[in-house]
Protein backbone atom coordinates (compact mmCIF):
# COMPACT_ATOMS: atom_id res chain seq x y z
CA UNK A 1 0.00 0.00 0.00
CA UNK A 2 3.08 2.30 0.72
CA UNK A 3 3.83 1.99 -3.00
CA UNK A 4 0.98 3.08 -4.22
CA UNK A 5 0.68 6.21 -2.02
CA UNK A 6 4.13 6.91 -3.09
CA UNK A 7 3.06 7.15 -6.72
CA UNK A 8 -0.34 8.48 -5.58
CA UNK A 9 1.51 11.58 -4.34
CA UNK A 10 4.11 11.86 -7.27
CA UNK A 11 1.15 11.81 -9.73
CA UNK A 12 -0.62 14.42 -7.64
CA UNK A 13 2.37 16.80 -6.70
CA UNK A 14 3.46 16.66 -10.62
CA UNK A 15 0.28 17.52 -12.53
CA UNK A 16 2.50 19.17 -15.39
CA UNK A 17 3.18 15.33 -16.21
CA UNK A 18 -0.76 13.94 -15.67
CA UNK A 19 -2.72 17.21 -16.82
CA UNK A 20 -3.85 15.71 -19.91
CA UNK A 21 -5.30 12.76 -17.89
CA UNK A 22 -7.54 14.20 -15.43
CA UNK A 23 -9.22 11.50 -14.48
CA UNK A 24 -5.35 10.26 -13.13
CA UNK A 25 -5.11 13.08 -11.38
CA UNK A 26 -8.45 13.23 -9.52
CA UNK A 27 -8.37 9.28 -8.60
CA UNK A 28 -4.64 9.55 -7.37
CA UNK A 29 -6.15 12.96 -5.37
CA UNK A 30 -8.75 10.95 -3.81
CA UNK A 31 -6.63 7.62 -2.66
CA UNK A 32 -4.81 10.38 -0.92
CA UNK A 33 -7.79 11.82 0.74
CA UNK A 34 -8.71 8.45 1.62
CA UNK A 35 -5.50 7.55 3.38
CA UNK A 36 -6.13 10.57 5.55
CA UNK A 37 -9.47 9.61 6.33
CA UNK A 38 -10.84 11.97 4.45
CA UNK A 39 -13.95 11.96 1.83
CA UNK A 40 -14.49 13.37 -1.26
CA UNK A 41 -17.95 14.96 -3.40
CA UNK A 42 -17.01 14.91 -6.53
CA UNK A 43 -20.51 17.30 -6.51
CA UNK A 44 -19.44 20.19 -4.74
CA UNK A 45 -15.93 19.99 -6.76
CA UNK A 46 -15.17 21.76 -9.86
CA UNK A 47 -12.71 20.63 -13.18
CA UNK A 48 -9.18 21.32 -11.91
CA UNK A 49 -8.20 24.46 -12.83
CA UNK A 50 -4.34 25.42 -13.30
CA UNK A 51 -2.82 29.33 -13.92
CA UNK A 52 -0.85 29.49 -17.08
CA UNK A 53 0.72 32.86 -17.85
CA UNK A 54 3.62 34.19 -19.60
CA UNK A 55 6.82 33.94 -17.42
CA UNK A 56 7.51 37.49 -17.79
CA UNK A 57 3.93 38.75 -16.82
CA UNK A 58 4.15 35.79 -14.06
CA UNK A 59 7.43 37.61 -12.28
CA UNK A 60 5.61 40.86 -12.26
CA UNK A 61 2.56 39.00 -10.29
CA UNK A 62 5.06 37.57 -8.20
CA UNK A 63 7.20 40.64 -6.82
CA UNK A 64 3.62 42.66 -6.74
CA UNK A 65 1.98 39.51 -4.12
CA UNK A 66 5.23 39.85 -2.05
CA UNK A 67 5.20 43.53 -1.71
CA UNK A 68 1.27 42.44 -0.66
CA UNK A 69 2.25 40.03 2.18
CA UNK A 70 5.18 42.50 3.81
CA UNK A 71 2.50 45.53 3.26
CA UNK A 72 -0.09 43.25 5.17
CA UNK A 73 2.51 41.54 7.46
CA UNK A 74 3.64 44.61 8.79
CA UNK A 75 0.58 46.07 9.77
CA UNK A 76 -0.03 43.56 11.08
CA UNK A 77 3.20 43.91 13.60
CA UNK A 78 4.45 40.84 11.92
CA UNK A 79 8.82 40.30 12.08
CA UNK A 80 9.41 38.49 9.09
CA UNK A 81 12.84 37.42 8.04
CA UNK A 82 14.37 38.94 4.62
CA UNK A 83 13.93 35.90 3.17
CA UNK A 84 10.13 35.32 3.47
CA UNK A 85 7.71 36.27 0.93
Amino acid sequence: MQTSLRTARHIVTHPQIYASHPSVLAINWEKLKNARGQTVDYDRIGAPAYLIVDPDSASAQVIRIQAKVRDYAQAKGYDLPPSAA
